[in-house]
């Protein structure tokens, strides 16, 4: 299920990490979660080629931040996320979804990469993603923090 292969990413993200020998001065994408559910996380960045590239999932529990890849590092990206179910203030069953702006492939059921994201490919559907930031640097760091009320993203 999604949930598992999450943390498969999000561990493989941090080992990686690791075994680099990168540390936490590098530039990079983190996602934040001050939502009150369970939030996973998707991204879409241009490729060399032209194409676009769509991944996913990150795991975010509530009060996690994590970057979503420490070895990635793009002029800009947008992003998807997706909360577990959860009840809202009025008792009744709800799933929050964050994206508006451009859609990307992605596979709801598990992890997934994909190339030419900007197209239909394989399993995949189309679905919405915001822009998290554009004309970035290597010196760019940017945090995306999901909350009850929306977004904020921080360039630092």
């Amino acid at each position: 299920m999604m949930i598992a292969a999450a943390v498969k990413l999000g561990v493989s993200t941090i080992l990686l990490s690791l075994l680099s020998g990168i540390g936490s001065a590098i530039a990079g994408i983190t996602f934040c979660n001050e939502f009150p559910a369970v939030v996973w996380v998707a991204i879409a960045y241009p490729q060399d080629s032209g194409g676009w590239l769509s991944r996913g999932w990150l795991e975010l529990r509530q009060g996690d931040c994590y970057p979503f890849d420490t070895a990635i590092h793009v002029s800009s990206f947008y992003y998807r996320a997706i909360s577990k179910p959860y009840r809202d203030a009025h008792g009744r069953r709800s799933i929050e979804t964050w994206g508006n702006a451009k859609s990307f492939a992605v596979w709801e059921r598990d992890n997934f990469q994909y190339y030419n994201a900007e197209e239909r490919v394989l399993n995949s559907t189309l679905e919405n993603f915001s822009l998290g930031a554009d004309n970035l640097t290597d010196a760019s760091n940017v945090t995306v923090t999901f909350k009850e009320d929306g977004t904020t993203v921080t360039l630092h």
